[in-house]
């Protein structure tokens, strides 16, 4: 077994990230808060990619293993499709959704005050209705939690290609 990398520095790097999305989404600037969230997402799946050089086959392998479980009503693929439609274009509709590869566009609810599934209440089959303060501060926050819990653990493909990677993402975070 390879050495356990350091991961003070993606945990910090991970926090600002958090405090940044936090920070924009409590100014009422849900769009970058969600950009910054896939973003997120697309630097931590690419750790563990091991080999795989296709962003989507690593972010939605990331999001089934992380995120899923803790909003289960939405899927890998529909959430593929949204960040690609927000990376894009600016909304959620992306080539995904309009060559109908995904079934469902997500639609996000901003400035909800709880978590609860607001999709009952329009019930489209079109269309998935996001709570995104569940997305936000329920499923990536349990998702990061179980992510970090498996890295400190060596329950990843690769150590040694992870330590490469590590480097390689935080070569501008310093430490303390």
């Amino acid at each position: 077994m390879s050495k356990q990398p350091n991961l003070d520095n993606l945990e910090s790097h991970i926090q600002e990230s958090l405090n940044g999305i936090k920070l924009l989404y409590k100014n009422r600037c849900f769009s970058q808060a969600k950009y910054c969230t896939y973003i997120l997402i697309d630097q931590l799946a690419w750790l563990i990619s091991v080999s795989e050089t296709q962003v989507n086959i690593y972010f939605k392998n990331w999001l089934n293993k992380y995120f899923i479980k803790h909003y289960p009503e939405i899927t890998a693929e529909e959430i593929w499709a949204s960040r690609n439609g927000m990376l894009h274009n600016h909304s959620s509709i992306s080539r995904d959704i309009v060559n109908k590869k995904v079934s469902r566009q997500l639609w996000f609810v901003d400035n909800l005050n709880h978590l609860n599934d607001v999709n009952t209440e329009f019930n489209s089959p079109d269309y998935f209705v996001v709570n995104t303060t569940r997305f936000l501060q329920f499923a990536l926050l349990n998702a990061i939690n179980e992510f970090m819990s498996d890295l400190k653990s060596g329950n990843v493909p690769d150590m040694n290609d992870l330590a490469e990677k590590l480097g390689k993402l935080l070569a501008e975070v310093k430490p303390d």
